[in-house]
């Protein structure tokens, strides 16, 4: 029984996800920087367009990882009659699906006035960087310049 309540317990934890106040901390962070600094570091956006007075960059990202390939082999009897089977499954254990989109709203000047994000929350924070972390970086890097 331990050991059931165990392997559980254990299970559960391997499927936990990045809190969602996490992950909009981490992409809210971000607003304090140009659209020029955003682009700089989340890379060029998958689209862009102009709105009356104000712009939208949008980044889609998206992993498509296949599952695994399987084999299986299965044979029975009854009586005198045998039977032997052959199975086989392509791509279809387990495959991994994510997707972040990040929408950015920003002035003619470049300031970021809104973020708004959706899609899996563990792959959102995964793509998005740190803003401190960069931050911290760039002030060690200029430091050592000097």
């Amino acid at each position: 029984m331990r050991a059931m309540l165990f392997i559980f317990l254990f299970m559960l934890s391997s499927c936990s996800t990045i809190p969602r106040v996490q992950v909009e901390d981490r992409i809210q962070a971000w607003k304090v920087t140009t659209i020029e600094n955003l682009v700089k570091f989340w890379g060029l956006p998958t689209k862009q367009q102009k709105l009356s007075e104000n712009s939208v960059a949008e980044w889609d990202n998206k992993i498509n990882e296949p599952g695994n390939s399987a084999v299986s082999i299965g044979g029975g009897s009854y009586g005198r009659h045998l039977s032997l089977g052959l199975g086989f499954t392509f791509n279809d254990l387990g495959g991994k699906k994510d997707y972040c989109q990040r929408q950015v709203t920003f002035d003619d000047n470049g300031k970021i006035l809104n973020i708004v994000w959706k899609g899996d929350q563990d792959y959102c924070y995964q793509i998005t960087p740190d803003y401190q972390t960069v931050q911290n970086n760039i002030r060690q890097k200029t430091n050592t310049e000097k």
